[in-house]
């Protein structure tokens, strides 16, 4: 079976994963996103030197990809761990020496063994 004809029957039985994640920009305080960590990449930065990461959720709603900000990539951005679930709050831009701002954030971790024994009407076995 050659590759276009695997695309056209995996799309007939719905066996095809869209791939592409859309972009967040966090906008307004409060702003959230609630998913799996996939990962992140590194993208470098065009309003002054150095770089900042993109980070791709598995969301409720498909992929999701947004940045944080250097300095949020260095605090909370580092303790994260691919395939965690996180809620990632934006708490709004604090002004900083320069005239500049950067993004402050809440970010969460869910402990997903308590969460599917609570689900399942008991406690987690660890």
């Amino acid at each position: 079976m050659n590759y276009k004809d695997m695309q056209k029957k995996a799309e007939k039985v719905k066996a095809i994963e869209d791939l592409t994640p859309t972009y967040f920009e966090f906008e307004k305080k409060g702003d959230e996103i609630v998913g799996r960590y996939k990962g992140r990449s590194p993208v470098k930065s065009s309003l002054g030197e150095g770089e900042y990461h993109q980070y791709l959720f598995e969301t409720d709603d498909g992929l999701i990809k947004f940045a944080m900000g250097q300095s949020t990539d260095k605090e909370a951005g580092a303790l994260m761990g691919v395939n965690g679930v996180y809620v990632v709050t934006f708490q709004g831009k604090q002004k900083i020496s320069g005239g500049r701002s950067v993004n402050k954030f809440t970010i969460h971790k869910i402990d997903e063994a308590a969460v599917v024994g609570e689900e399942e009407g008991e406690e987690a076995p660890f």
